[in-house]
């Protein structure tokens, strides 16, 4: 007696209905809105963090710097006017290699971005921080003047002496490193602008 033939297992595919493509494709939305602005908010945390570690090495710099030679580094005349942003830069990159600071110290993260995000709208090519080591008009980082002497940086408490060179961070603010070694924010011209807005007395001057 012949055993008997066991039966072929049909598999049945059916495919999607549209309630269940319409399902899935609303969970991938969510989950690359999720993994968008986790990516947003890590990478402006990690920009924060670059930009303070900076303006920490740019105070020690100039601390050392007093010490060593008992007075805040002085700029170049500008009688003449013939003093450019470029050479400035290039100088004050000079005067503090000694002390630790290098080119790229000068540069931050957040200004590349800011900076790339400006060049893409305008159709340039995005640049990089050799890029930017070789043009230094623009550092990220700007030490503020003072007289010559031991005692003068020290003299005004409410005088940065080290502040970022643009709104680099939306309205975040402008850190600024005090004389004390603190990191403050100063207000960007939106939240001012916002400020005076809010205030009754700004809108009778």
């Amino acid at each position: 007696m012949k055993a008997p033939r066991p039966r072929s297992i049909r598999l049945s595919r059916r495919a999607f209905t549209l309630p269940e493509l319409m399902m899935v494709l609303t969970i991938i939305a969510v989950l690359l809105a999720v993994s968008i602005s986790g990516y947003q908010s890590y990478r402006s945390k990690a920009e924060t963090v670059d930009t303070l570690n900076k303006l920490k090495g740019m105070y020690a710099a100039l601390s050392s710097y007093v010490v060593a030679n008992g007075t805040w580094p002085q700029e170049p005349d500008d009688d003449e006017g013939g003093t450019s942003d470029a050479s400035l830069w290039k100088w004050w990159a000079k005067e503090l290699k000694e002390y630790g600071i290098h080119e790229a110290d000068w540069f931050t993260s957040a200004h590349l971005r800011r900076l790339n995000n400006e060049m893409k709208e305008a159709g340039g090519k995005p640049v990089d921080i050799e890029t930017l080591k070789e043009a230094m008009e623009f550092p990220s980082i700007q030490p503020t003047s003072f007289d010559p002497g031991p005692t003068e940086p020290y003299r005004y408490n409410n005088q940065p002496w080290v502040s970022e060179t643009g709104e680099y961070h939306g309205d975040d603010g402008i850190y600024t490193v005090m004389p004390d070694g603190k990191i403050h924010k100063m207000m960007t011209m939106g939240q001012m602008n916002s400020a005076r807005g809010k205030n009754p007395d700004s809108k009778k001057k």
